[in-house]
């Protein structure tokens, strides 16, 4: 259980990077060319997280076995670098200040970037800690597929940000609970 929620903690910013994507909407009409546009967004999101872990992983797995002693040392500072990027957005997500406009494809490709970066850094302890194995980023990609298309079919609203930036907060402390809590 406390894997399940560490994933869904982890790719929750997809969630945030999808918020904006109905922003000019007021009323979401989903037709077939706006729900294949709402499908590739999510989809692009969604393998950039599993992309981002795997290279992670792909890094980490050249030195982190040297380190093999201090394993629950690394998994807790890591956890507690994604805790802090994740703490610093949470204020961002609620003023509205973490908003993403995507217009073209590069600009959904550097975004699918950007918001994979705690999933790259959650890559680099893979060699000590690797929630579901070999499953793990294709996971990821489910979690995060799950998150954008969730937060593109709920309305655009300032309960919206406030929601976002709740869950946000939660997610951290979930990641901070779960790297603490493998030092036990």
């Amino acid at each position: 259980m406390s894997n399940i929620l560490f994933i869904l903690a982890l790719t929750s910013p997809v969630a945030f990077a999808s918020t904006a994507f109905n922003v000019n909407n007021e009323q979401l009409k989903i037709d077939n060319l706006q729900f294949g546009k709402m499908l590739m967004f999510a989809l692009v999101l969604a393998l950039g997280q599993g992309v981002m872990y795997t290279l992670g992983d792909l890094l980490g797995g050249t030195f982190m076995h040297l380190m093999a002693r201090q394993s629950k040392w690394i998994v807790l500072a890591i956890c507690i670098m994604i805790f802090y990027r994740m703490l610093m957005n949470t204020l961002k997500i609620k003023n509205g200040a973490n908003l993403y406009f995507v217009e073209t494809k590069k600009q959904l490709l550097l975004l699918s970037v950007a918001v994979g970066v705690n999933t790259f850094i959650a890559g680099l302890m893979a060699e000590h800690y690797m929630p579901f194995q070999n499953l793990t980023p294709y996971l990821l990609m489910a979690a995060a597929f799950i998150w954008a298309m969730i937060a593109m079919l709920t309305p655009f609203s300032k309960m919206k940000l406030t929601f976002n930036s709740l869950v946000n907060l939660v997610s951290a402390f979930i990641i901070f609970a779960k790297g603490f809590w493998g030092l036990f």
